[in-house]
């Protein structure tokens, strides 16, 4: 383990606010990756999943430990904020006959993959709960027949739900097949903001979920909240938060609203006079956050919340947070399976993706089994710097010997260009060093992407002309 240094951020994550100015944060508020991978999905080039010779998926031929997503898109209502990879219907038929594809897609895998336990699943969208009792059955049948699916305490499955059509009966058959942590996308509780947004949800109706899934035995509920909405401003917000106490989920996302509608059509249904300006996404973004951490919960970095007692608040305190494009996680494992239109997998060889249009999607696997359409190989380079950067958003710090050990180098000369990028944040007292380590500080929690951002080779090369969430 590293040395520590008095300096250094302590293992705990501290549940005050460090002093953060307006203008600190603002300096620091550009546009910047997440960082759920490295590279970044939008570095991928074209793959095929029949190509010949050596590609990603073949080691998941050796792993010991297997996670899986699965991506259902469907919604019945269009939010205007929305960013997600998604298909508005009231046609069930769609659903069922995409669960068909996707269980089809699994079997592609029956070969290609070690009957390693699944210790993580996740359900994402859209919106999973689209689909009806019967086909969550189904799909979790379905892929119990390929994958080694496990329950109990020892594996997390997840699941994000609207809590507009979420039914006590949906909770009683997620429990019953083995999902113990719910995610409620909430976002706002003012009703103004909630028109503005197309998304309108009482917390009266999100009181009845979350107790009726503690009543079930969900161990972890998580609740989506946006800032930087149209009509927000610090006065609703902090009711929103205030609300959100009452209910004290035991995890809450806090995510910067991201306005990109020139590529995302949904975003274009906004008025843009009511967006806030950009000093006053900052002072709300400042204000939800005392009021969180003042309530007890700890800060994790990023935008990730949780109640201290939570098993993610513990997993930061012990250095077994990672990271994966969930976001963190407490459930590392060596591999990730995604299945469904656009769903991206990794090991340790690199990614793979599959082709994002239903139509694409369902003819691929019709005509080979698979989807997928690009995705990327890891050279040497990629898996050092990978692990760094994963290292400051799990860990907040780099081991300078263990750079050295793979290098050969000594950390300040294999990366001075690095170093050089970083110089402002060190100055700034986001980000400091010892003989040791290079680690961020309490204060530099909140600029974790920014620092990171400085060891990815691919932004700082040749540009794509990809567009990125600003950091607040």
């Amino acid at each position: 383990m590293a040395d520590q240094c008095d300096s250094a951020v302590s293992a705990t994550p501290s549940q005050e606010l460090p002093a953060l100015s307006p203008q600190l944060l603002a300096r620091y508020a550009g546009a910047c990756p997440r960082y759920t991978s490295y590279p970044t999905a939008d570095r991928f080039y074209p793959l095929s999943g029949s190509a010949a010779g050596e590609q990603p998926w073949d080691a998941l031929k050796n792993v010991e430990t297997l996670s899986l997503y699965v991506h259902i898109p469907f919604c019945r209502s269009l939010c205007y904020f929305c960013a997600c990879n998604k298909i508005i219907t009231n046609q069930y038929g769609l659903a069922s006959s995409y669960l068909d594809s996707v269980l089809r897609e699994a079997q592609w895998y029956r070969e290609r993959v070690a009957k390693a336990p699944v210790v993580q699943l996740h359900l994402g969208g859209g919106t999973p709960t689209f689909l009806n009792d019967g086909d969550l059955r189904r799909l979790m049948a379905g892929l119990g027949e390929i994958f080694d699916l496990r329950t109990g305490e020892d594996v997390e499955y997840s699941i994000e739900a609207d809590p507009r059509v979420l039914e006590g009966e949906t909770l009683d058959t997620l429990r019953e097949l083995g999902f113990n942590r719910l995610s409620l996308g909430i976002q706002d509780f003012n009703v103004d903001v909630q028109r503005a947004v197309n998304r309108i949800c009482s917390p009266e109706q999100v009181r009845a979920l979350t107790e009726g899934a503690r009543e079930r035995g969900f161990g972890s509920i998580s609740y989506d909240l946006i800032y930087g909405l149209p009509g927000q401003d610090v006065a609703s917000l902090e009711q929103t938060i205030d609300t959100v106490m009452e209910l004290a989920p035991d995890r809450i996302a806090l995510y910067h609203y991201a306005h990109l509608p020139e590529r995302f059509k949904a975003q274009r249904l906004i008025n843009t006079d009511l967006i806030p300006s950009p000093s006053a996404k900052i002072a709300m973004q400042l204000a939800a956050s005392r009021r969180l951490t003042e309530a007890g919960y700890v800060f994790l970095g990023m935008d990730h919340f949780a109640r201290p007692d939570d098993a993610l608040a513990q997993a930061g305190a012990e250095g077994r947070l990672a990271r994966n494009f969930q976001g963190y996680t407490l459930m590392p494992a060596d591999a990730l399976v995604g299945l469904g239109a656009s769903a991206i997998s990794y090991s340790r060889d690199g990614y793979w993706q599959n082709h994002h249009g239903l139509k694409e999607y369902a003819g691929a696997i019709g005509e080979r089994g698979e989807a997928i359409c690009r995705g990327w190989q890891l050279n040497q380079d990629d898996r050092l710097r990978q692990w760094m950067i994963m290292e400051l958003m799990c860990h907040l710090r780099i081991d300078k010997r263990e750079v050295g050990a793979r290098t050969g180098q000594s950390f300040e000369s294999a990366f001075a260009p690095e170093l050089a990028r970083l110089q402002p944040m060190f100055a700034d007292g986001l980000l400091g060093q010892s003989p040791s380590d290079l680690y961020v500080t309490e204060r530099g929690r909140w600029f974790l992407r920014n620092a990171a951002a400085a060891f990815d080779v691919y932004l700082h090369g040749q540009q794509t002309g990809a567009r990125y969430s600003r950091v607040l």
